[in-house]
């Protein structure tokens, strides 16, 4: 499994949520839970109301061969434009310790 991103995202009232979204044999899983930490309340990705606005949804394949940036790029705009949430953060994918 691969972890293509992690999000940290806010509604209109500050609350706090976590969108994470990974490579796992081919197929691309979305975990959407709320807080920020590692055991929050799952929550439906129909939570994000993606689409309301214009129809979009978030992507589940990569048919179009983007780059992991591209992909996350294009998911931010989407969350930030047509949806209830907002990116507020994200974490990095890569730890090193020195």
């Amino acid at each position: 499994m691969q972890k293509i991103f992690h999000f940290h995202l806010e509604d209109g009232m500050k609350n706090k949520s976590t969108l994470i979204c990974e490579l796992n044999n081919g197929s691309i899983k979305y975990r959407f839970y709320g807080g920020t930490a590692s055991n929050g309340i799952a929550f439906s990705l129909s939570n994000l109301q993606v689409g309301y606005k214009r129809g979009n949804s978030l992507p589940v394949d990569n048919k179009r061969k983007l780059s992991k940036q591209e992909f996350t790029d294009i998911v931010r705009y989407i969350i930030n434009t047509d949806s209830v949430y907002r990116v507020v953060n994200e974490v990095e994918t890569e730890v090193t310790f020195a």
